[in-house]
């Protein structure tokens, strides 16, 4: 790869959950996607990224930033509780619970700055300028929680920058009234607050983690409308950022994701035939209880750990519930520790579940095992090997070559590539994988 004359700054845009096929054939699903067509056009781009397993959000963001698998560095789930009884589950928002040194890390060590504006996994992090993605797990509604993320902000932060994006409202809007940023969408709020501090606090690396679509895609399916104008949404924000950033040639821009979309129709309940084995308690009212097994769904896997070291007949219980699901028509794969072992998968788990097409799991506890009418019309969590799993990657900057063409790549040659944009020695990461040539 092309080196520049000095080392590159770095800003990162993740699109959650945009399949590379959006940013390929953009026709195809009605989109208008401008600029990352542009950034196509102009630098490199992947044809597929294939994912982690489970292919979510948060395992897949800390391979993103580590270049290893969830298995080395740690983050198995979105969830840090196996208890899918509980009413309020917290999720893996601590970066203390990464195993392995990061991206910012990295770039902190080299006597730079780092920003990061809603990364997932990088509360209390070792990051210059940093907002977390964090809420009370309480909250009706996750991004009407202002003052949870404040809290664990960079001290002074997050007033600062709340105040600058109301002040530029006020103006745009020409008025001197303060503006309700409840009523701005996540990913405004998110690109307004990454250019301030772009532009006031001038970071070498950028983190920026853009979730509309996801979140949209998971009510209304992957390719309806509402979803489809939250990713022309997010490409207006990207294209903004992208101009801010422009003026100066040596930064690298990337846009990338950290899993693909399928739709679905059905909701498996792993729970129902688990509480009938005796694997999990019902109280009086015919609630779950906790009792000798943790679960977590990831809408298109479920993973199942034993609390206590289970007894012949416990695992008799686990296999004919298995097979229970199995017969329903809604398992794709079985995978045991040591197929999961070489997915680089979560150690603990004794086993984990994956959906087959047009299925997601949920907590539901009552009803029969399949029920069609799914709460929610998309997902993703399923094998990375699955067509629709698969993330997408597009970089521009120093020494990259327009219109490159990198074929399917790993999730975990990300960080490696972004640390060699920059020319930061890779010894520091845990990741053993090549770089990208990007030129």
């Amino acid at each position: 790869m092309g080196q520049a004359e000095f080392p590159s700054r770095l800003v990162v845009l993740s699109a959650d959950g945009m399949r590379p096929d959006f940013y390929r054939h953009p026709k195809k699903f009605g989109l208008k996607v401008p600029n990352l067509c542009e950034l196509v056009e102009g630098g490199a781009s992947a044809e597929a990224v294939e994912s982690v397993y489970p292919s979510t959000t948060y395992p897949a963001h800390v391979t993103l930033v580590t270049g290893v698998h969830p298995r080395r560095h740690g983050i198995y789930s979105h969830l840090a509780s196996l208890d899918p009884t509980e009413k309020i589950r917290p999720w893996t928002w601590f970066a203390r619970a990464i195993n392995v040194p990061t991206l910012w890390d990295a770039v902190g060590a080299s006597g730079r700055k780092t920003a990061a504006v809603a990364w997932p996994v990088s509360a209390g992090a070792r990051i210059t300028y940093n907002i977390p993605e964090i809420w009370d797990p309480a909250a009706p509604d996750p991004y009407q929680d202002f003052e949870t993320p404040a809290r664990h902000s960079t001290p002074r932060l997050f007033d600062e920058v709340i105040k600058r994006i109301q002040s530029s409202a006020a103006r745009a809007a020409g008025n001197r009234r303060q503006p309700e940023i409840q009523k701005m969408s996540p990913d405004r709020l998110r690109a307004e607050a990454a250019l301030h501090i772009w532009k006031r606090h001038h970071p070498d690396l950028l983190l920026v983690h853009f979730t509309l679509y996801d979140q949209l895609a998971h009510r209304h399916g992957p390719f309806a409308p509402k979803a489809v104008e939250a990713i022309e949404q997010m490409d207006k924000e990207i294209g903004r950022i992208r101009d801010a950033v422009n003026g100066d040639k040596a930064t690298t821009l990337v846009v990338l994701s950290d899993h693909g979309f399928v739709s679905v129709d059905k909701d498996i309940a792993p729970l129902v035939p688990l509480m009938d084995e005796g694997l999990f308690g019902r109280s009086a009212h015919g609630e779950p209880e906790l009792k000798r097994l943790g679960a977590i769904h990831s809408g298109g896997s479920f993973a199942l750990y034993w609390l206590e070291e289970p007894t012949s007949e416990n695992r008799r219980s686990l296999e004919k519930a298995v097979a229970q699901m199995v017969d329903s028509g809604a398992v794709r794969e079985v995978l045991n520790r040591g197929r999961l072992k070489a997915l680089g998968a979560d150690p603990d788990a004794e086993l984990m579940l994956d959906a087959n097409p047009g299925c997601y799991f949920s907590d539901r506890h009552a009803g029969p095992i399949v029920q069609d009418g799914a709460k929610d019309r998309g997902t993703h969590g399923h094998l990375p090997s699955v067509a629709g799993m698969e993330a997408g990657f597009v970089a521009t900057g120093p020494g990259i070559e327009p219109g490159r063409n990198l074929g399917r790549i790993g999730l975990t040659r990300v960080a490696p590539t972004l640390m060699n944009q920059m020319q930061i020695a890779r010894g520091i990461l845990a990741s053993e994988v090549e770089p990208l040539a990007l030129s």
